[in-house]
């Protein structure tokens, strides 16, 4: 039976009966999100910007759609975010995939986040994944997302503009933009675009927000007449494009993305963000045992236990 990772509803279970002997269950509420990927960097370069933010992690939710099995340990893997990169012509790295696994279901993959690109002048080409990565200069197609499970980043809106901002969960990246100059200096031009918006569920550890997309960087460079560019700010979960510094990092437990690294004229200032780790939850009803490894966190309403991993680890119901 293939993989229905974006396939929703009753008629759409997970999972093949493995012996008249096993007892199934079917699970009222899973939620599984991907690692994000980091933030593209800035450069030194003459010409280029601010680097492409980094994608939102792959999330992927599922109701009353996934069928277990009771005593079988189930295996959760969560990955980790992409890291940023440094000042240069590389890309983010991408995100880690988070998996659910056992021996009689079809694993379930939230893929990673893809790294955003660099703010180079040449190709600024984001990477794809979950929710794409933000593109810089040069490029003119952003990191694509994957289907059912995020967006695609945004762009630069033309050869005077900033950086995209890498995709979330909710929305696609915002397009990197350019103020026209007006008496100057400062010019306000090179601005980063927005990430990519989060989706908040309120069963997921308190209402937070999953798989934000991170911001891109903007451009910071006084001596050249006054060259400026304002950050993209990210969406929940994700880290915000620098200015004048490295791209914010996307925060643990969400899978958002890094923001982009600005372009500035300290050599400490060009690294993206790195992008924030994935997550999994769980719904089981109070009345069954549940044994877990990882440490999960745990509450209990309306007659059911969540259980919220941010690290790998295992469960078993029964």
């Amino acid at each position: 039976m293939p993989p229905l990772l974006s396939t929703f509803g009753a008629n759409s279970a997970i999972g093949f009966n493995p012996g008249v002997s096993a007892t199934p269950l079917t699970i009222t509420e899973l939620l599984i999100a991907a690692g994000g990927g980091g933030g593209g960097p800035g450069t030194s370069d003459s010409g280029s910007v601010g680097g492409g933010g980094g994608g939102g992690g792959g999330v992927l939710r599922y109701l009353n759609s996934v069928v277990l099995y009771l005593g079988t340990t189930y295996t959760i893997t969560i990955g980790g975010g992409g890291s940023g990169a440094s000042n240069g012509t590389g890309q983010g790295g991408d995100g880690g995939n988070s998996t659910f696994s056992g021996s009689d279901i079809t694993t379930i993959t939230a893929t990673g986040g893809g790294g955003g690109g660099p703010g180079h002048n040449s190709n600024g080409q984001g990477r794809d994944g979950g929710s794409g990565g933000g593109s810089g200069l040069g490029a003119t197609v952003a990191g694509q997302g994957t289907a059912g499970q995020g967006n695609n980043g945004g762009i630069p809106n033309d050869s005077a503009s900033g950086p995209g901002g890498g995709g979330g969960k909710g929305s696609v990246g915002g397009n990197g933009n350019y103020t026209p100059p007006g008496t100057g200096p400062p010019y306000y031009w090179y601005n980063g675009g927005n990430g990519g918006s989060a989706v908040n569920y309120a069963a997921a550890g308190g209402g937070r927000d999953l798989s934000g997309g991170g911001g891109g960087g903007g451009l910071y460079y006084t001596s050249a007449g006054g060259y400026y560019g304002t950050a993209g700010t990210a969406g929940g979960g994700g880290g915000n494009g620098g200015y004048n510094a490295s791209g914010g990092s996307g925060s643990t437990g969400t899978g958002g993305g890094g923001g982009g690294g600005s372009r500035a004229q300290a050599a400490n200032s060009f690294t993206g963000g790195n992008g924030g780790s994935g997550f999994f939850m769980i719904l089981v009803p109070d009345n069954l045992t549940t044994t877990t490894t990882g440490s999960p966190a745990t509450a209990n309403s309306a007659g059911y236990n969540y259980y919220k991993f941010e690290s790998s680890g295992t469960i078993t119901i029964s």
